[in-house]
């Protein structure tokens, strides 16, 4: 499968969205942070192309591992049970891209912090939503198959220094990112994983309470985010 551009549109990202990556947790916020989001968003819908790949690959789960050709990934517990079932895996990554990048950029040498602020949720919400693109398409292709949700390095136990080795089941600088020596991804709006294909897989819904990721923005109390705000 080769790369793919997303049109901006079909992301159907909606306010409500942003407002969740800022932390508003269903509150719609001030008028002026209301405002300046639908400009930014006006502005992201031209200038961001975001992109995504997935490839196929058959695999075998063993205990907290899956080998997939000469590659043995350490998921951890619990996602491994989340995976169970599964005979194919999805190796994926999606990305708001360097167009993304270059913007925040622009936006973070004027120093205005509210903005800097509403550009980074609308690049989460861009890399996410580029995700669930991604699924949408997979699942045209599987046909009557099913699939898990997507699990990430990085998350419950499976660390991020496992993103290397997923990478290297992946075409070198797909979609034009690149690994750090710190194994996170450039540009950082972007998302990697696997997604578990088979038969009898089911794509059970998991929260925060399977998830030991302190610092995820779903976690931030609105009290620190008003900080941010003033």
């Amino acid at each position: 499968m080769n790369e793919i551009e997303i049109p901006f549109s079909e992301l159907n990202i909606t306010l409500a969205d942003i407002y969740e990556a800022m932390g508003y947790k269903g509150n719609v916020p001030e008028l002026e942070i209301v405002l300046q989001t639908q400009e930014l968003m006006k502005v992201a819908s031209v200038r961001v192309k975001p992109s995504y790949y997935y490839r196929k690959i058959f695999g075998q789960l063993v205990l907290n591992k899956i080998d997939i050709e000469d590659v043995c990934l350490n998921v951890g517990g619990t996602i491994a049970r989340l995976l169970k079932n599964s005979s194919q895996y999805a190796c994926f990554v999606a990305t708001a891209g360097h167009e993304f990048e270059l913007w925040n950029a622009e936006i973070r040498k004027k120093n205005e912090w509210i903005e800097i602020f509403i550009v980074d949720s609308i690049g989460t919400c861009i890399a996410e939503k580029a995700g669930d693109f991604l699924e949408l398409q997979l699942e045209k292709e599987i046909g009557n198959l099913k699939h898990t949700n997507r699990f990430s390095p990085g998350y419950c136990d499976w660390h991020l220094i496992e993103q290397v080795k997923l990478f290297s089941l992946l075409p070198l600088r797909v979609c034009n990112i690149t690994i750090t020596e710190s194994s996170l991804m450039y540009p950082i709006k972007s998302i990697s994983g696997i997604i578990g294909i088979g038969e009898s897989v089911k794509e059970k819904v998991y929260s925060c309470n399977v998830c030991k990721k302190k610092d995820c923005f779903r976690r931030k109390p609105m009290n620190q985010l008003k900080v941010i705000l003033k």
